[in-house]
């Protein structure tokens, strides 16, 4: 009993360490997202050319979430030399993004070189971090570690409007060192907490799923991403500002991932009790149903009903798709399956860019009411998905 205790005390540290390594690389984006259009202009690089870097990122992200994914799964003696890949290139990421705003009045040429150094580097605290933790844990414990890094990119999703807000004329070089240096210090005690975690050996954890049997679930995932992220970051300031003036924004905006994290303390027991998929099917059908209404609502509460309302919807959605991932990784495939998983929500983020940026103009018509169909479309695939599929514990 004591080895347990022992055990559940180092997992819920990991948890902790894991939700603040996403809370500050999310938090470190913001900064770099704020700050970037200030450092294209002090190179002398035209402002045209910054939707295509942040694609470009994103691009980057996919990629190396894949590669990285294919390095845990093959490495001898995983974690091991994992942990010190992970430290390794967070050290350089942390050193590259210190040098971003020095580097801003010296040379475009050398600044450049510099980003895709610190967005390759970066890419390790997406889907290494989870990846290190799965291989450790039980099975019974996927669902607390999927738990704990949604908790830390919604509260960082949550406070990125007034951390613009106070970035706002502030000199970049103090946020990018203090944003730099917490997500190495973060990342370190991640790996003091799992280095101090044995690994687990389940004889009776089943064996990965057919890597083709996943592809459904990652079209879900895609679709409800891009979808997501056009109701939460296209559409709905335009919807609040029918209703208030503009420096109301950043106290009405984080009130959908307040809405995310506040469901998290239950998605755990729905999906003991349901499955991951009916889960997930569940929320994206919700989270629908809430970005249509909230397009035709005439009322600033019940838009804001309507909003927390997708926010928990997306919570069940993301969870349960991350969750079944785990799942049908386990045992051995964890890195290509979660790798995969975070590859595809880079590309929605790529996509939501992308149509924001160069299509928007062309789509007025469709800008509201393209996430509900798209999160509809996603919720029924995942409804097909989860009855065809075995039976597989989450």
């Amino acid at each position: 009993m004591g080895d347990g205790v022992s055990d559940n005390k180092v997992m819920k540290g990991s948890g902790l360490a894991l939700a603040s390594v996403q809370f500050f690389f999310t938090l470190g984006w913001t900064v770099y997202a704020t700050y970037l259009p200030e450092l294209l202009k002090g190179a002398g690089i035209a402002l045209t050319w910054l939707p295509w870097l942040l694609m470009a990122d994103q691009l980057i992200f996919a990629t190396m979430d894949i590669a990285f994914g294919v390095v845990a799964d093959r490495v001898a003696d995983g974690y091991r030399k994992l942990a010190h890949l992970l430290l390794w290139l967070t050290t350089v990421s942390a050193g590259a993004f210190l040098l971003l705003p020095l580097l801003a009045s010296v040379s475009p040429g050398l600044l450049l070189v510099v980003l895709i150094i610190w967005v390759i580097s970066a890419s390790v605290v997406r889907a290494p971090t989870m990846v290190l933790l799965s291989k450790r844990a039980k099975a019974a414990q996927q669902g607390r570690l999927v738990a704990s890094y949604a908790f830390g990119m919604a509260l960082a999703s949550a406070l990125s409007p007034f951390l613009g807000l106070l970035l706002k004329g502030a000199d970049p070089r103090l946020p990018f060192a203090i944003s730099a240096l917490t997500l190495l210090a973060a990342v370190f005690v991640l790996l003091r907490f799992s280095g101090s975690q044995p690994a687990e050996t389940e004889s009776d954890a089943p064996p990965p799923q057919p890597f083709n049997t996943y592809l459904p679930l990652l079209l879900v995932l895609g679709l409800a991403t891009f979808a997501f992220q056009l109701h939460a970051f296209v559409n709905a300031g335009p919807l609040y500002l029918a209703h208030v003036a503009k420096e109301s924004l950043p106290w009405l905006m984080p009130l959908l991932w307040l809405g995310f994290s506040a469901a998290l303390l239950g998605v755990g027991r729905l999906v003991k009790r349901f499955g991951a998929l009916s889960v997930a099917a569940t929320g994206l059908l919700l989270t629908a149903i809430a970005s249509y209404a909230s397009v035709t609502v005439n009322t600033l509460e019940a838009l804001i009903f309507f909003q927390v309302l997708a926010g928990a919807g997306w919570a069940l959605a993301f969870s349960g798709l991350m969750e079944r991932a785990a799942a049908d990784g386990t045992r051995g495939a964890e890195g290509v399956f979660m790798g995969s998983f975070f590859a595809i929500t880079a590309l929605g983020s790529f996509a939501r860019i992308g149509f924001a940026t160069q299509y928007l103009p062309a789509m007025k018509d469709i800008q509201f009411t393209l996430p509900a169909a798209l999160l509809l479309a996603a919720g029924a695939i995942a409804l097909v998905y989860a009855l065809r599929m075995p039976n597989r514990a989450c």
